[in-house]
Parts: structure tokens; sequence; C-alpha cells
């Protein structure tokens, strides 16, 4: 029974130790975060004096977790890095796309705000402007020509009127005429009749 015994209290040493041993490895935690896995280390260190001494193979294999953390945050740093990349030639391509918006923007005001008047592009103020000095323009040469057409056709009538008194007074004349011409030949016809 001795022999039993002292496998178990070797088993039992073996399993201590182990523990022991393990307890403050930053190699068997995975779930520490590396300032739990340094506070451990030296915990479980042995002192001496006012120094602690810490196993080779702690240091080692805190030394290869902190290298995995650096070279995991490297890694999302330059994945973080190439997505911020990426936006950055997204956002300038969203400029571009912008300004030439902008750009189109700009010359469909100015088309909407501008008339082609005979090939010449003028603001709609400036064509209203123009318009409606043509349209009052016309309109005064319109009243113009009425005015002038008054003026001429009661010119007419006056002509007219004066016209048909003289008319009148040469007929009356001409009538008179003959009387005195068929007066005259007949005493030109009696005076010829009478030296007969």
């Amino acid at each position: 029974m001795n022999i039993p015994r002292f496998l178990t209290l070797a088993f039992l040493l073996f399993f201590a130790h182990t523990s022991v041993a393990q307890r403050g490895n930053p190699a068997t935690a995975d779930t520490v975060s590396l300032q739990g896995q340094f506070d451990e280390m030296l915990q479980v260190s042995s002192k001496y004096q006012v120094y602690k001494t810490v196993r080779r193979a702690f240091l080692d294999a805190f030394m290869a977790n902190v290298s995995d953390s650096i070279r995991s945050h490297t890694n999302e740093i330059n994945l973080l890095e190439g997505r911020i990349s990426d936006q950055e030639n997204k956002i300038g391509e969203q400029a571009v796309l912008i300004d030439d918006r902008e750009g189109q923007i700009t010359a469909l005001t100015d088309e909407k705000d501008s008339i082609s008047l005979l090939g010449i592009p003028l603001l709609k103020v400036i064509y209203n402007l123009i318009l409606w000095s043509v349209i009052i323009g016309l309109f005064a040469m319109l009243l113009f020509a009425l005015a002038r057409m008054r003026l001429a056709v009661g010119s007419a009538r006056e002509a007219r009127k004066d016209f048909e008194a003289i008319s009148e007074d040469l007929n009356k004349s001409r009538k008179n005429r003959l009387e005195v011409e068929q007066k005259l030949r007949r005493q030109l016809q009696d005076e010829i009749n009478k030296n007969k």
C-alpha cells in the first residue's frame, strides 16, 4: 500500500507543481488582458531582496503575447487605414461628382434664367425689358398712325368739301358763262341778221 500512496502523492505533487508552474504563465492565459497577465506574473514571481525574479519562460510567453497583440493591432490599424483610404477615395469621387452636378445645376440655372434672342443669350429681365419696349414702341407708333390717319381723313373731308364747293362754283360759273355765251351768240346773230 505504500506504493499506491506514493504514486498518489507523486501524482498530486506533479499536478500541484504544474498548476503552480502554470499560474502566472502568460502562455496559458488566452482571455486575460496583457496588464492582467503582467500583474499575475509579478504576483507569482519570487522575491530577491527588493527585486522580483520572473521565470524566463514566463517573460518569453508574455513577450510573445505582447508581439501577438501588437501584430493584431497593427493588422487592425492597417485594415482601418485601408478602409479610411477607401473612404477618402470615395469621398474624393463624391466631391468630383458633386462639383460636376453643381456645374450642371449652374448651367441649367443660367439656361433657365436666359432666353436666346437672334442667337444672343439674354437674361430674362433684359429680354422682358426689350420685349415690353418693343410692344410699347409699336403701340405708340399705332397711336401715332391712327392720329395721323384721323388728321388725314379730316383733311380729306375738308378737301372734298372744298372740292365739292369749288366744283359747284365751277358748274355755276360754267352755266353762267354758257348763258352769257348764248346771249352773246344771240346778240351776235341778231346783229348779223340785222346787218344782212
